[in-house]
């Protein structure tokens, strides 16, 4: 038994050996296969070698490296191939910004007869080819994307396209009316028009296999037509941003595949459409900016995920089950009339709630705690009173907390010391109390924190400093007394600085170089001015006003290259005026020993000789401008304004 064992064990090995190399044969050759695709149609060759002598002094240098004359075009960068018998063919280029202008480039292009998408996106070019006629490519092509180039005049003709599924002309400059020029596609499955100078009626002439429409951000007008409700397999509908009126038709079961409905920033008018609380499909509805009345249904986020229909004339109360169902994610009502206690269900996967500028009443219930990835919460503007709900504490993905101009009361709870999170919470315009709560400290991504206009007092805590990102910083309008705190300097980032009207007594301290703006105004300041804040490099705007500072205004002042404005009124400063950088706008009424450095300093700065000229300039509107600007970056999400 042993003998016969070892007689066949050679001759199983070899076996293994034999099909273990040709194992590695197969993958060599699959591997060399894949390295070196099949050499491309010699008919093609020559096509992308013509592309190439156009395109090379156009192309960035480093797009054009793998677009080498002496290698097989199918291995240059955006271009795909398909290989057929014995050659390959070009099925897919993708040249998107590549700085092409040229439309010889396009003439050749055409010329690619197994051509199945072409994406030119990101160029420049202006018109629409006169050269798609006649055009080999026509016979093949099922996706075109010419977005954001500088294309203009006329939509033009596109017959011919027949395989034609998706086309792309966003963002350029196309005009004209096109009631009639869509329905030479008989294929088409996407259209985007959107970002164009497109007029008239929305355009109904499609083919009804249309999946995608989107013509946002050009001129159409009048109403919604009923002739859209014919295209049932519609799951993307984009209208917004035109001039559309009327009421919204009542129709989307005609939709039963519909995902996206954005009818935003027109002027529609009429109450919410019933019909689209049984389009189960539907996970996103806007229609904000428009001019929506009545109510809203019951039953209107039972599909929905994202709602937005803030800046409407939406009235009554917010029905009960509208902030509970289990897939909802942000809702956006601000800027309606809605009245009422806020809903006291919420959802756990509630991640964006907007109810500010209504008339919402009553207190922030407790039960907010459950929206446990609640990470932008925007309550102002309301009628809200009571406390804050510790219960808020438990929302530890929070973001962003605005419960700013309402008639909330008593102190900030200890449990926000959780939200560790957040970037930006105002809580300015209420009737809190007691004082600035240590938890604050702790919150190290803090980047904008407003408590201005309440009934706070004690001293400012130097924890503070601590918050190292802090960009802006308002307390003005409350009791504060005490020292402003010298170890504020340390902020860095600190953008704006606002402790006007409160009961600070002490010098100003030295001030960090990367201030923004400094507001102490109304305050019972004495001492001098330190010549420290003429070091102050970064500083747009600078107010000292109504406080009790004497002496000369610093010389060190003419030093703040991007000051813009300067109040210094109603001191009782002395000496001097130095002479400030060109552009800047200078109040220093209320303080009568102050003189003119030279005969025209009027040219530079304005000084303001009575309290009437101060309040009723202009340049005030355009100081609060300038701040509310700063803090407008929030909303779009962009946070580093202060560096």
């Amino acid at each position: 038994m042993e003998v016969i064992s070892w007689h066949r064990a050679p001759a199983s090995s070899s076996s293994l050996c034999l099909l273990f190399l040709i194992f590695l044969l197969s993958v060599s050759m699959a591997a060399a296969t894949e390295k070196s695709p099949m050499q491309l149609n010699k008919a093609q060759e020559n096509i992308m070698r013509d592309i190439l002598s156009l395109v090379s002094s156009a192309m960035d240098s480093s797009l054009t490296k793998s677009w080498n004359a002496s290698s097989n075009p199918c291995e240059w960068s955006g271009v795909h191939c398909t290989s057929a018998a014995s050659s390959s063919f070009v099925t897919r280029l993708s040249l998107p910004g590549y700085g092409l202008s040229n439309a010889t480039i396009l003439a050749s292009i055409c010329l690619f007869d197994t051509l199945h998408s072409l994406n030119l996106s990101r160029n420049s070019f202006t018109d629409l080819p006169s050269q798609f006629s006649p055009c080999p490519m026509k016979a093949e092509l099922q996706v075109l994307d010419l977005s954001y180039n500088r294309l203009s005049s006329h939509l033009g003709n596109f017959s011919g396209f027949h395989e034609l599924e998706v086309l792309d002309l966003s963002f350029n400059s196309l005009n004209d009316n096109i009631s009639t020029q869509l329905n030479y596609l008989p294929k088409l499955r996407s259209l985007n028009l959107s970002s164009n100078g497109f007029e008239g009626p929305i355009p109904t002439s499609m083919v009804t296999s249309l999946e995608e429409l989107v013509i946002s951000g050009n001129n159409f007008s009048g109403r919604i037509p009923m002739g859209l409700f014919r295209y049932g397999n519609i799951t993307l509908l984009d209208l917004s941003q035109n001039n559309l009126v009327g009421d919204v038709p009542d129709g989307f079961l005609s939709f039963p595949k519909l995902r996206i409905l954005l009818l935003s920033e027109n002027n529609l008018t009429g109450k919410i459409p019933q019909s689209l609380l049984n389009v189960t499909t539907l996970f996103r509805f806007a229609s904000n900016e428009n001019k929506l009345s009545g109510s809203i249904p019951q039953g209107i986020t039972k599909n929905i995920r994202m709602l937005d229909l803030s800046y409407n004339m939406l009235n009554g109360e917010m029905p009960s089950d509208l902030l509970s169902p289990d897939s909802l994610e942000t809702i956006d009502l601000t800027a309606n009339r809605l009245e009422g206690l806020i809903p006291g269900n919420f959802s756990r996967s509630l991640y964006r709630l907007r109810l500010g500028r209504n008339m919402l009443s009553g207190s922030i219930p407790e039960s907010i705690g459950n929206a446990i990835r609640l990470a932008y919460l925007e309550l102002d503007d309301n009628q809200l009173s009571g406390p804050i709900p510790s219960q808020l504490g438990k929302c530890n993905n929070m973001v962003l907390m605005d419960l700013s101009t309402n008639k909330l009361q008593g102190v900030v709870p200890d449990e926000l010391r959780n939200l560790q999170q957040l970037e930006v919470i105002k809580l300015q315009t209420n009737n809190f109390s007691g004082y600035i709560p240590r938890i604050f400290s702790g919150m190290t991504n803090m980047e904008v924190l407003n408590l201005s206009a309440n009934s706070l007092s004690g001293e400012i805590p130097s924890t503070l400093v601590l918050l190292s990102k802090l960009c802006y910083l308002d307390l003005h309008g409350n009791n504060f007394s005490g020292v402003i705190p010298p170890s504020i300097s340390s902020l860095q980032f600190l953008s704006t600085l606002d402790l006007g009207n409160n009961q600070l007594t002490g010098t100003i301290p030295t001030m960090p170089t990367k201030i923004g703006a400094l507001i102490l105004s109304h305050n019972h300041l004495q001492g001098s001015i330190p010549s420290s804040i003429g070091a102050l490099s970064n500083l747009l705007l600078l107010d000292l006003s109504d406080n009790h500072l004497s002496g000369q205004v610093p010389s060190s002042f003419a030093n703040l290259k991007g000051l813009i404005y300067l109040s210094l009124c109603y001191n009782q400063l002395s000496g001097p005026m130095p002479e400030l950088p060109i552009g800047v706008k200078l109040d220093v009424a209320g303080n009568p020993g102050l003189t003119k450095c030279t005969e025209d300093s009027d040219s530079q700065y304005n000084m303001a000789s009575t309290e009437d000229d101060f309040r009723s300039t202009t340049w005030v509107a355009t100081v609060s401008f300038v701040v509310g600007f700063i803090i407008s970056f929030y909303w779009a999400g962009i946070r580093k304004y202060c560096y």
